[in-house]
C-alpha cells in the first residue's frame, strides 16, 4: 500500500485530515486482523459500532420512516452512505449502500471486515434499544456492494 493511494489532506477549513484518519483506521484494523484471534477482532469491531450507535440515541422511535430517516441523517454526517429498513416476517433488514468500502487499496479486504463488524454491532445496538428481544440476532454480509444487515429469527 503507497501513501498515494490514500484521500490527500483535506484543504477544508475544518481541519479533519480525511487522509490521515483513513490510513490511520486501515493500519488499526491491518494490524489487529493479522495479529489478534478472529473472535477478539471480531467483538472490536462489534463495540466500536455500539460506541458510535450511542451517538445516535434512537429510544423512543416507533415508526419505521422515523427510523430510516434517523439512521440516514447519522451516517450521511459521515459520509457514510444510506440505507433502506425492510420489515419482514422473520426479519428486520437493512440495505446500507454506498459505503466508503473502498478507501485504499486492501487486497486482503480488512476494510471491509472492519466496516462489516462496526456497522453489525451499530445496527444490533440500536435494535436492542428498540425493545428487541436476546433470541434475536444480528449478522451482516456483502450483497455486491450493499452491506446487508439482518436482525431476527
Amino acid at each position: 500500500m503507497k501513501m498515494q493511494a490514500f484521500p490527500p489532506a483535506s484543504k477544508e477549513p475544518d481541519g479533519i485530515g480525511a487522509g490521515g484518519l483513513a490510513l490511520m483506521a486501515i493500519s488499526v484494523a491491518a494490524e489487529l486482523c493479522d495479529g489478534v484471534p478472529e473472535a477478539q477482532t471480531r467483538g472490536f469491531f462489534l463495540a466500536i459500532g455500539r460506541r458510535m450507535a450511542a451517538l445516535e440515541p434512537l429510544e423512543g422511535v416507533n415508526d419505521t420512516a422515523v427510523l430510516a430517516a434517523r439512521i440516514n441523517a447519522f451516517w450521511q454526517v459521515l459520509g457514510w452512505g444510506e440505507i433502506e429498513l425492510a420489515l419482514g416476517a422473520e426479519a428486520i433488514v437493512v440495505h446500507h449502500r454506498n459505503l466508503p468500502d473502498r478507501i485504499a487499496p486492501d487486497p486482503q479486504g480488512t476494510w471491509k471486515r472492519m466496516l462489516t463488524g462496526v456497522l453489525e454491532g451499530a445496527y444490533d445496538s440500536w435494535f436492542r434499544v428498540l425493545g428487541s428481544g436476546p433470541a434475536l440476532r444480528t449478522s451482516a454480509q456483502w450483497q455486491a456492494d450493499t452491506l446487508e444487515v439482518r436482525h431476527g429469527r
